[in-house]
């Protein structure tokens, strides 16, 4: 079978072996491309209207207030009691 087309000039070998890989590395992006999701249907958060959650009750009704996670850590470690874990039920 010959050979149609014959390329003898480096150059142009070089370019058309560059265009090629070009073209193939942008048909694998848009191959593998992610699309935008739909906009979501719910309403938007406005801060303030779930109210106190289970655990921060109790740590508010543990301590007298609301203290952090590093701050019961270290008021259970002054006193030496084991201090107590809050769960969300």
């Amino acid at each position: 079978m010959p050979i149609k087309f014959r390329n003898t000039n480096k150059k142009y070998s070089l370019i058309a072996a560059i265009q090629s890989q070009c073209a193939k590395d942008f048909a694998q992006y848009k191959s593998g491309r992610r699309f935008k999701r739909e906009a979501s249907d719910k309403k938007a958060y406005k801060p303030g209207t779930l109210g106190l959650s289970m655990v921060s009750q109790a740590i508010q009704k543990e301590y007298g207030g609301y203290l952090n996670r590093s701050g019961r850590k270290l008021l259970a470690k002054a006193g030496r009691v084991s201090r107590p874990r809050f769960y969300n039920i």
